[in-house]
């Protein structure tokens, strides 16, 4: 079996100081039955949670091809007239 990681972001941690609230998430933490984990920062919350973006998507490179096609039949229209006017 795998095993894995996952970082999670706690935001309604209620005490009255740092520690006390860090010694309160590692009592869930054991009673919800986590073995092992690593409480990193406890800070105070500043106003609202951040919102999670999306992860980045590369911008739509569909590009209509309409002006090279529009070049390539003119310089074919010019070619055909250029070699009709030698012609005649």
């Amino acid at each position: 079996m795998a095993h894995f990681e996952a970082t999670v972001r706690l935001f309604d941690v209620v005490e009255s100081d740092a520690t006390a609230a860090r010694r309160a998430v590692e009592d869930r933490l054991r009673a919800a039955g986590f073995g092992r984990w690593l409480v990193i920062n406890v800070g105070p919350l500043l106003a609202t949670p951040p919102a999670i973006r999306p992860r980045h998507r590369p911008a739509n490179t569909d590009v209509g091809y309409a002006g090279g096609v529009f070049l390539v039949v003119t310089v074919m229209a010019w070619a055909i007239w250029f070699l009709w006017m030698l012609v005649s």
